[in-house]
């Protein structure tokens, strides 16, 4: 099937323009060797997915559309021999079956995500190559407006957007790393999970200890000032004079 086949011709393409741009040989190496990586892993992907996402969809519609339609033939031909009517209920039971399953897949593994997000992912890297090499869009000196554009000095911008275009389909595909915990509560367990997980440095061991220090001296402190407050302020016992103290015998 055509929607099934790879698109190496474009890839092709692109990567022999980028082998004639005037850039450093570090530079060069580095932009056509991670751009050619990205591009055959979605180049292959966008294959598998796009294979997969029209076969489910042409069995999920027309399987859709022919269950119900022999259904109505079963109950309409009980003059008909039996042995008919056998076959068009287990072919109804059949496309049932593979109607269920084919739904089932693409729910699951979420195929028609995958087939858009891909897709999209892929035609935005072709595009963002296609014009950096003719300097046209963000690259014809929008980022750097006292430098007249040249592959040179829009290298970095180019390589920027690269590996957000990137990181942008790791986040729609698996889980957003800027993703905001509103939960004070979950992120001090998280913190406190973390904190166990990793070993405490020796730095991190002498200012545990400092403090520890520091937080008994104070206690004994405090103790030792209450206990002197609560000395100088206990009452004194008066002293008792019997009776006769005061006399003398004459």
């Amino acid at each position: 099937m055509p929607f099934c086949r790879h698109r190496p011709t474009q890839v092709k393409l692109l990567l022999s323009s980028f082998a004639e741009l005037q850039l450093d040989s570090l530079q060069k190496k580095a932009i056509t060797s991670r751009l050619e990586t990205l591009l055959e892993e979605y180049s292959a992907r966008t294959g598998r997915y796009s294979c997969s996402f029209h076969t489910l969809r042409i069995v999920i519609t027309v399987g859709s559309l022919i269950v119900p339609a022999l259904l109505s033939v079963q109950y309409n031909v009980n003059s008909i021999s039996s042995d008919i009517d056998i076959a068009v209920y287990w072919i109804v039971w059949l496309l049932s079956l593979f109607v269920t399953i084919s739904n089932g897949i693409m729910t699951l593994f979420k195929v028609d995500k995958k087939y858009f997000v891909l897709n999209t992912t892929f035609q935005h890297i072709m595009s963002e190559g296609w014009q950096y090499i003719e300097l046209s869009g963000k690259y014809s000196g929008h980022k750097t407006p006292t430098l007249i554009p040249s592959h040179q000095n829009q290298y970095i911008v180019f390589a920027t957007t690269l590996e957000k275009i990137r990181m942008r389909n790791i986040e729609d595909e698996y889980y957003k790393i800027t993703e905001q915990h509103t939960a004070s509560h979950s992120q001090q367990q998280q913190q406190q999970q973390i904190d166990n997980l990793v070993p405490p440095s020796s730095l991190q061991q002498h200012l545990l200890l400092n403090s520890e220090q520091s937080v008994n001296g104070s206690t004994t402190l405090r103790r030792q000032n209450s206990t002197a407050t609560q000395g100088a302020q206990a009452p004194l016992l008066p002293i008792e004079e019997s009776s006769n103290g005061g006399r003398m015998d004459e």
